[in-house]
């Protein structure tokens, strides 16, 4: 081969003496060479270096949200191909049409199954069981919320029926003293009007004798009358000597001395025991009260309510029987 030889020779040589150098002290952006040299250095370092597992997790991640929120098949995949050689055409359901029925819509999936990532460990099923055992404690809180509304509306029911009794109780026990006093001033009247010239000292009545409507006021009356002179003989008995025998003393001072045939006569009455009383003891607090106040309209035209003994059984200005006609 010969050598080349006149201007197409000289063209495809460098012309070194024509050739022009770019200013390495200033770049494009206007970095000085000193700056561009860091620059490199930089970005050579941040290439070297290794991605920490928090960067690499990141990074796929993000990688992985791409892919899944990218609905379109890829006419390049595999799986795409292999759809379309069976008939398939993107935006159109795979598999036989069906035919369309009165309300009802064609619920064929006209893309594949999208895919769900776990990033825990446990396995298939355990969000539905995790989502039961919630359901059922958020039913269990429910019912045990209702059952304190229920609990706490009981108990003020409860409350308010112990103060209305306990106020009733009070009322039965002034209804029994009025009955008392109405019951006392008729014998009264009745000893007046057979009143004889020899004057009997009057005799205590049995227990029993008295009316069980205001029986049990009479014996607790009597019981702690009881029990408030024992207690003082027995406090007087200490500085007496337990064989003296006082002829001016009452039955009461011997019984507080020990004189049991004489204890035993005066509780006879207070302790035996009496169906009649029980059976009204066994009743109801506002039953209590209302055979009170109806046998005292009864016997004697006097109302509980308006504190007032009318002069005759009409009883014309009273507004009823109840507490509350009276309000």
């Amino acid at each position: 081969m010969g050598s080349q030889t006149g201007p197409e020779a000289a063209s495809d040589e460098d012309d070194y003496m024509n050739m022009t150098f770019e200013d390495d002290t200033t770049s494009k952006r206007g970095e000085t060479l000193t700056q561009r040299k860091r620059r490199l250095a930089r970005e050579a370092e941040i290439k070297g270096r290794p991605k920490s597992k928090a960067e690499v997790a990141q990074e796929e991640r993000k990688k992985r949200e791409s892919a899944l929120n990218t609905t379109t098949l890829d006419t390049s995949n595999k799986g795409f191909k292999m759809m379309a050689a069976l008939g398939y055409k993107p935006g159109s359901a795979l598999g036989a049409s069906r035919a369309a029925t009165d309300g009802e819509k064609d619920d064929r999936l006209l893309e594949p199954i999208g895919l769900e990532i776990r990033d825990s460990r446990s396995g298939i099923g355990a969000d539905a069981e995790k989502k039961r055992k919630f359901r059922e404690e958020v039913e269990a809180q429910q019912e045990a919320g209702k059952k304190r509304k229920v609990e706490a509306g009981e108990f003020r029911e409860r409350q308010q029926k112990e103060r209305e009794e306990k106020k009733m109780e009070v009322q039965i026990w002034a209804a029994m003293k009025v009955c008392e006093r109405l019951d006392e001033e008729d014998e009264g009247e009745k000893s007046l009007d057979q009143k004889t010239d020899t004057a009997e000292p009057r005799r205590p009545r049995p227990l029993k004798s008295i009316n069980v409507l205001w029986r049990s006021l009479v014996k607790q009356r009597a019981i702690n009358e009881r029990d408030r002179r024992m207690r003082y003989d027995l406090h007087q008995s200490l500085s007496r000597r337990p064989d003296y025998i006082d002829p001016d003393e009452e039955k009461e001072d011997r019984m507080a001395l020990g004189r049991k045939a004489e204890v035993e006569e005066v509780d006879v009455d207070l302790d035996e025991e009496d169906e009649e009383l029980n059976e009204f003891e066994a009743l109801e607090v506002p039953e209590k009260l209302s055979k009170l106040v109806a046998y005292l309209r009864e016997r004697w035209n006097y109302c509980f309510w308006c504190k007032y003994r009318y002069p005759d059984e009409k009883m014309e200005g009273c507004p009823g029987t109840t507490e509350v006609d009276h309000d």
